[in-house]
Parts: structure tokens; sequence; C-alpha cells
């Protein structure tokens, strides 16, 4: 049960943050939004971190001292950076509605990515995700009327998705190991030691609008609620119930996303038969993929 509330929480602050990323892009670049937010959590995490007790062997040492762990959260944390610098990047060209309708695929990318790393998916998870993408997508093209188009950045925002699903499935397979928060603060760091160099040179600090009090609210929301807390909320995920928990609750993402767009607007039409259908199917393709909670020793299955 802590580990679904956990889902369930983590898929509505993964929500919020397509609405709040989109108002952040007209006061700073993708680069330099996605850096700082990253330091950011780093600098609040850090204290905290070597105040908590852990065993030796968790310790930030014995990762630096093995070549083989040192390149996997390499590859963990330029996964998730690329994932973010994608979607503040498409939202230049494209909608929250349209991100949101991508991100759908998240799950079943990661279903064949998890083919990849040798874990096996049934047919019924399969079957989940594919009435799960359905139903994602339901409910935001037809909460809109049915109307959707094809921009330049939901290509590069898929691209980006891919990245995620490669982010998750990694950490499952690599990241298991260690505690949530110490799992979490591996994927801070390396994604800060990527994160620092592209930002200084290609972040466009110039251009930050660092006199503005919204540019630094918004930026602290994507800090504490959809980097730092998103990122321990995902570790106990996927530590308790697999990828597969993780990947069948962000079919969830669209539903909050177009509750919120109907908070907003009354064209959003949360009554329509396409926002309930789409919802029902979300529902049924979460009892398909989670049916039953994922031990270590089954994470082979998916």
């Amino acid at each position: 049960m802590q580990s679904i509330v956990a889902a369930l929480i983590w898929s509505w602050l993964m929500a919020s943050s397509f609405v709040v990323s989109a108002y952040v892009t007209s006061y700073a670049s993708p680069l330099a939004t996605t850096g700082l937010r990253f330091m950011m959590a780093l600098v609040l995490m850090t204290p905290i971190y070597y105040w908590l007790p852990k065993p030796a062997e968790h310790s930030l040492r014995t990762v630096f001292q093995s070549t083989s762990l040192t390149l996997k959260y390499l590859l963990i944390s330029a996964a998730l950076v690329g994932f973010f610098i994608g979607l503040f990047s498409a939202l230049k060209t494209t909608s929250s509605l349209n991100t949101s309708v991508m991100y759908t695929f998240v799950p079943l990318l990661g279903a064949l990515l998890m083919l990849c790393f040798g874990q096996r998916t049934s047919f019924k998870h399969w079957l989940g995700y594919m009435i799960g993408s359905a139903g994602a997508i339901s409910v935001l093209v037809f909460t809109r009327d049915g109307v959707l188009t094809w921009h330049v950045g939901d290509g590069i925002y898929f691209i980006a998705c891919g990245l995620l699903a490669l982010h998750v499935i990694s950490v499952q397979h690599w990241g298991r190991q260690v505690s949530a928060f110490a799992g979490a603060y591996r994927i801070l760091l390396f994604g800060c030691i990527w994160l620092l160099p592209i930002t200084l040179l290609w972040g466009e600090l110039a251009e930050v609008a660092w006199q503005s009090s919204t540019f630094w609210l918004l930026l602290l929301y994507l800090t504490l609620f959809t980097t730092l807390l998103t990122f321990v909320l995902q570790q106990l995920v996927i530590r308790s119930g697999g990828a597969s928990r993780l990947l069948a609750f962000s079919y969830t993402v669209p539903i909050w996303v177009a509750l919120y767009q109907a908070s907003q607007s009354r064209a959003i039409m949360l009554y329509s038969y396409g926002f309930i259908i789409g919802s029902a199917m979300v529902l049924l393709a979460l009892l398909m993929i989670d049916s039953r909670p994922i031990s270590p020793s089954e994470s082979r299955d998916g």
C-alpha cells in the first residue's frame, strides 16, 4: 500500500511538472532551468545525505571506486538529464497537452527496453501497456474536443520519453541495492556532473530572468517537488513495486493534467465519452500491469 500511495503522489507531481514547465520556458533556457533545479536539489539533499546513517558499501566512495558502477550511474543520470532538457526544449514549440500525450508512450517504450535488459514481459502486461496508452491518449484528446496538432517539439519530446523509459528501467536493473534517498542522491550528483559544464557553456545564463520573483517561485517548485521529491518517490516505488508499477501509474498523469486544465478552462470536457472511457481504460491497464507487488526476486518478470 505504501508503494501505491507513493506512485499516486509521484504521478500527480509529474503531471504538475508539465504545467509548471510550460510557464518557466519564458524565463530561462531549457539547459539553464534543468541545471539550476538539479543543483539546487543537490545542495538541499547533501547535508541530509551525510547526516543519515548508511552502510559503508552504500557510500559514494564505493561508487567512484568501481568503474562499472560509475559508468552505470552516468548512464542513469544522463538519460534523466536528457529527458528534462527534451521536455523544456519541446515546450518551446508545442503545448503541455501534446507533451502529455507523448508521455503516454513511456510505459510501452519501457516495456520494450525491458527486453534489452533481459526482463520478460507477459502478454497480459503488453496488453495492459497498449490499453493504457490508448486510454491515456483518449483522456487528453477528447477533453479538448479531439483537437491535437503535430509540432516540431513533439518529435523532440518523443525521443525524451525514450530516455525517461531507459532511466526507469536502468534504475531497477542497476540501482536497487541502496536506499531510496541514497539512490536519488546518486542520480542527482551524477546528473549535476553532466549538467554543470553543459549549463555553463550552452545554458544562456545571461538571458535568465534572474530578477523575476515568478521565475524563482517556479524554479523552487520544480526543485522541491518535481525533482527532489519525485526522485525519492520513484526510488521507493521501483524498490518495492518494480519498474512495472512506476510505468503503470504513469498512465494516470494525463488524467491529472486534464483535471488541472478543466479547473482553468470551461473548454475542457471532463464529462465527454472520451474522458470517461479513457479513464476506465487507464484503470484497467493499472490492474493488468500492476496486479500484484513485484518482489526483488521477481523483477525479471517486468
